[in-house]
């Protein structure tokens, strides 16, 4: 699968999952950007242009949940994974996202739900 000029937004507030995520998703050949919570998230998304946005749940500003329901009324086509403990899947599909991964999680899994977007 081409990665060119696929960029992914990942929003979380813990500094090492930011990191792992960064690291990880370049490795993979995407152009990553990571904020620590939803309202920087939102910030970028209304003035740049992304591919996917990964998001976690509980955020400091704005939770996970509150910054799906914002991008889907400003860019209503960015693909969105919500990553976060099980119990929360059904929250952020119903929010808007069209993917969600269960934490912790494998780099294979990440990047097959990544996949995934581009498959559909």
């Amino acid at each position: 699968m081409k990665t060119d000029n696929k960029k992914i937004l990942v929003a979380d507030d813990d500094p090492l999952v930011r990191k792992l995520l960064s690291k990880l998703l370049t490795f993979y050949g995407y152009d990553v950007e990571c904020v620590n919570n939803g309202k920087e998230a939102i910030a970028l998304i209304e003035t740049g242009s992304y591919d996917i946005l990964i998001t976690d749940y509980l955020m400091p500003e704005m939770n996970g949940i509150e910054l799906i329901k914002k991008v889907r009324d400003i860019k209503k086509s960015l693909a969105i994974i919500g990553m976060s403990s099980s119990e929360e899947e059904k929250g952020f599909l119903a929010a808007g996202a069209n993917l969600f991964i269960a934490k912790p999680f494998s780099p294979y899994a990440l990047k097959n739900r990544i996949e995934e977007i581009y498959l559909t």
